[in-house]
């Protein structure tokens, strides 16, 4: 019965606990760029892998300007087709260490451009070249999951939602587990 109450316990935490709170923390990864505006790049692997970037500007900047520079600056690789008059398209983003999340075959998988400000965040509403920056904002990139409506399943800090066979195997190891502990 203890173990019962201390599971429930677990999973209402789990779940308060990203309720309106700092999506990710850290130093950034280098700084790319020159001037008095700032804002935040993440690159979002999955949960816990993820690393920050900062870019500095005068005058404005589009979320593709960010990207180039810091590309440019260090370590990232970003891999884009230009569709022209259509802007940037990232097709990907690589980076020491970054493992993008195995969600399995016959999944559409892709990068998801959002915005906010470390606490609450939106898909962006313009592509990443024609999003203009604001000083202090944050931008994240999310290796996600598209549902049937081309929809990301994943938003930024968030957990990665793993294919049903994962989640069959999960429910098994559940149900052994409560017929172990009698519940």
């Amino acid at each position: 019965m203890a173990s019962r109450r201390l599971m429930s316990l677990v999973i209402v935490f789990s779940i308060g606990a990203g309720a309106d709170a700092v999506t990710y923390s850290g130093g950034a990864e280098y700084t790319a760029g020159s001037g008095d505006n700032e804002a935040t790049i993440a690159v979002d692997f999955d949960l816990g892998n993820y690393f920050l970037f900062t870019y500095r500007w005068d005058g404005d900047a589009t979320g593709w300007d960010a990207l180039s520079a810091i590309e440019l600056a260090g370590a990232l690789v970003v891999e884009a087709t230009d569709f022209g008059e259509w802007g940037m398209f990232v097709d990907d983003l690589d980076y020491p260490d970054g493992l993008e999340y195995d969600y399995g075959e016959g999944i559409n998988t892709g990068w998801a451009y959002c915005v906010g400000d470390n606490e609450s965040w939106s898909l962006s509403p313009q592509g990443v070249s024609f999003y203009f920056l604001s000083d202090g904002e944050w931008n994240s990139w999310v290796w996600t999951n598209y549902d049937e409506s081309w929809m990301p399943v994943r938003g930024p800090g968030e957990q990665p939602i793993p294919e049903p066979g994962t989640l069959a195997l999960l429910g098994l190891g559940m149900f052994v587990l409560r017929k172990r502990l009698k519940w």
